[in-house]
């Protein structure tokens, strides 16, 4: 017959969810893993302003290469360019998502993108104090030294 003795130290306790988020969190990859889908979701939401604004009454765009871009007409090039890089950058953080250097670059990304961010929102917020400006480079484009982009 054998004997078992009952040492409740021995047992694995049940860890919270706090508990668990925090392990968690103290591994590198995971964070980086985080930050990639944080960056993502950001990312997306500012192809989606783009898109509409270039697509219903046009924006400034001060990014040469933006421009660039945009000027080629088609909103699935601007889509395809815009998911390219997202998928090349995020696909070397994830790379290096082991070492220092790849969350230094995720957490880059993510305070880039959250200032792109707040960027748009003050946009919107101000678009209202642009009216007659929106309405003179609707008119005439000229009137914006080549920064006013649309598309149709």
């Amino acid at each position: 017959m054998a004997m078992t003795l009952d040492m409740p130290a021995l047992v694995p306790q049940e860890r919270s969810l706090g508990a668990r988020v925090l392990l968690v969190l103290q591994s590198r990859p995971y964070r980086v893993i985080l930050l990639l889908t944080i960056g993502w979701v950001l990312g997306i939401a500012d192809l989606a302003m783009t898109l509409t604004y270039l697509m219903n009454i046009g924006m400034f765009e001060g990014n040469p290469l933006a421009r660039w871009v945009i000027a080629m007409g088609s909103p699935f090039i601007v889509a395809g360019f815009k998911l390219a890089t997202m998928i090349v950058s995020s696909s070397i953080l994830y790379w290096q998502r082991n070492r220092w250097q790849g969350e230094v670059g995720a957490w880059l990304a993510v305070l880039v993108l959250a200032k792109l961010t707040v960027h748009w929102f003050d946009y919107i917020a101000r678009s209202e104090d642009m009216t007659y400006a929106i309405a003179l480079v609707s008119a005439d484009p000229t009137q914006a030294d080549g920064m006013w982009m649309t598309l149709q």
